[in-house]
């Protein structure tokens, strides 16, 4: 992989197709970032972050503190890799590959896990929901998960999700994010999930 100046060295880019992947014209409005927003409040002390998805508004630009290591799978994102985040050292990846063709070795430190727009596909004869992700998600100390509650793909995989924890989410609500793409293919009610062992979140 090149590495390269790029546009998540500063904080939240105004990204471009180019830079970030193709956003689904759906997710193009403004009202879809507040995923992202949410996502990165929930994460803030997080050491490591892994983003499953992202091609196109990768949670990378919207993070504010000082991560060690972002990595986001995605075989939609273009390549990326850089040294520093928001002024500090930080491994960034965008690995423009399925997350069955990776293997994440991320240490010790907390771990956030982000599903953004929950909608995970098989990948040769490794299914959607394999042992490697499940693996991830009871190990992250924070996970954050997004999913419309009219795609049934998603309705599939959240319970395997929800059952690799072992405390309930801090955070689940449901919310309706009033954007005209969103709401032309129905997937403008949502449902925002934040799992997170540290009880009262970072401070």
């Amino acid at each position: 992989m090149t590495e390269r100046a790029g546009p998540y060295s500063q904080s939240p880019p105004k990204t471009s197709a180019a830079a970030s992947g193709t956003r689904l014209p759906h997710l193009a409005g403004p009202a879809a970032e507040l995923r992202q927003v949410l996502a990165a409040h929930a994460l803030r002390g997080c050491e490591h972050v892994v983003e499953i998805g992202g091609a196109g508004l990768p949670i990378t630009g919207f993070l504010t503190h000082r991560p060690a290591s972002v990595t986001v799978i995605d075989p939609k994102i273009p390549a990326f890799a850089a040294e520093t985040l928001n002024g500090a050292p930080c491994r960034v990846r965008h690995l423009a590959v399925k997350l069955q063709q990776v293997e994440l070795d991320q240490g010790a430190g907390r771990l956030g896990l982000v599903l953004l727009g929950l909608s995970l596909k098989p990948f040769g004869g490794a299914p959607a929901l394999d042992d490697a992700l499940l693996a991830l998600a009871r190990r992250a100390e924070v996970m954050v998960i997004d999913h419309a509650l009219g795609l049934e793909r998603a309705l599939g995989q959240i319970g395997p999700l929800l059952a690799a924890r072992d405390a309930p989410a801090m955070i689940d609500a449901e919310i309706r994010l009033n954007d005209a793409g969103l709401v032309k293919v129905g997937y403008d009610r949502r449902r925002f999930l934040v799992f997170d062992r540290r009880g009262k979140g970072a401070r």
